[in-house]
């Protein structure tokens, strides 16, 4: 009897412990695989702030000279008179007059690509210019060879021209330009 008892205690005691503890060992594993993954999340923070603050060091290392160059390049506002003014200087310099400065901003980076909805937007924008002046062609070379080393990005969308007096062509030039949003 003794034996019998210690068994069916023994079996009890067994089912015990799969009833109700075993449920609650399954709960304490699930919160440390959690604990664990935040673990990392945490890790992945310290990791990233490490890294930012060594960008932050790199960033405050450029010379000043240096990144108004890059804020040439892509501006983060839409400054359509100081890139008038920078057309129409590079043109000044082989006798070019600006007859008009047409502008436009777009909303759309590019309307070729279709928006996949919840998809993020492209981090700039772009504003297109439409020139107009009179000149020789190797005059219309030069200024178009400088537009192309200008720091700013431009795209030429197209060039028209007409035939004028005097070895003379009349130009009709559009560009698109890049701001950051």
């Amino acid at each position: 009897m003794k034996n019998s008892t210690a068994f069916i205690l023994f079996l009890i005691s067994v089912g015990l412990t799969y009833t109700f503890t075993m449920p609650e060992w399954a709960k304490i594993a699930e919160l440390q695989a959690q604990a664990s993954s935040y673990r990392s999340v945490l890790d992945n923070v310290k990791n990233l702030e490490a890294k930012r603050d060594q960008l932050l060091v790199q960033y405050k290392n450029i010379p000043p000279e240096q990144i108004a160059q890059l804020e040439k390049i892509l501006p983060n506002n839409v400054d359509t008179v100081s890139l008038a003014l920078d057309l129409d200087a590079i043109a000044s310099h082989y006798g070019i007059s600006l007859k008009s400065v047409q502008t436009s901003t777009s909303n759309q980076a590019n309307p070729d690509i279709f928006n996949v909805e919840g998809a993020p937007s492209a981090p700039y924008e772009t504003v297109d210019v439409a020139i107009q002046f009179t000149s020789t062609y190797d005059n219309f070379r030069k200024f178009m060879a400088d537009v192309e080393k200008s720091l700013r990005i431009i795209d030429v969308q197209s060039v028209e021209f007409k035939v004028g007096a005097n070895n003379l062509y009349d130009y009709k030039v559009s560009i698109q330009t890049y701001w950051t949003k």
